[in-house]
């Protein structure tokens, strides 16, 4: 019991500030931290322990009825002060850097004089000119669906890497429209969507 009066008078002795100004003052302060930099799961475990230490301070020199009355007021303010995590932060836009942009440009002067592989391996037939035009064909609804997220990666800010990948599935995707597809390119076009699917999922599009 000695020791526990020893403790209350330590606390009786801490100015009546500290309880009433300074914690929630921290607590005020680690949500705009929080918020900012991140880390939005340690603000409660922060503002119960400044709440706990601010009640400990009144106790010792105040009432039940005042120490209550603080510990209410403390969780309003620490709660009013939590809104400020439910704030949408800004996402970080990747910059590109010079060498990025060196190594897409070789890669990509590659690409372009590549031969566009079809599905079986093979070079892609040429495309002959005829005077009747071809009847319709109804494409893959994944193709599409492929095509139109590629496009919307496009627009993005893609890495180098990722972006020489967007523009491989683009030319392979290419080859495949406007025809019939082979069970072979079938599964090529599944392979490809994965990859494009792989991509927005990583930038969240």
């Amino acid at each position: 019991m000695e020791i526990f009066r020893q403790i209350m008078e330590v606390f009786a002795a801490v100015p009546a500030w500290v309880p009433l100004i300074l914690c929630p003052a921290l607590t005020v302060a680690a949500a705009v931290a929080f918020a900012i930099f991140g880390g939005r799961r340690g603000y409660p475990l922060l503002a119960g322990i400044l709440g706990a230490v601010g009640v400990a301070l009144m106790s010792a020199g105040a009432t039940v009825a005042e120490a209550l009355c603080y510990a209410a007021l403390f969780a309003l303010i620490a709660c009013a002060a939590g809104l400020l995590l439910l704030l949408p932060r800004r996402k970080k836009r990747m910059r590109r850097t010079s060498r990025d942009e060196r190594i897409y440009q070789r890669f990509r002067a590659e690409l372009e004089n590549a031969p566009v592989p079809a599905a079986n391996g093979q070079a892609a037939p040429v495309k002959e000119c005829c005077f009747e035009p071809a009847p319709a064909v109804q494409e893959a609804p994944e193709l599409n669906y492929a095509l139109s997220l590629l496009g919307k990666l496009r627009q993005g800010e893609l890495s180098a890497t990722d972006r020489l990948e967007a523009d491989m599935l683009g030319r392979t995707l290419s080859v495949m429209q406007g025809r019939l597809l082979t069970v072979e390119e079938k599964n090529t076009l599944n392979d490809c969507l994965a990859s494009v699917l792989k991509l927005t999922a990583k930038y969240k599009l």
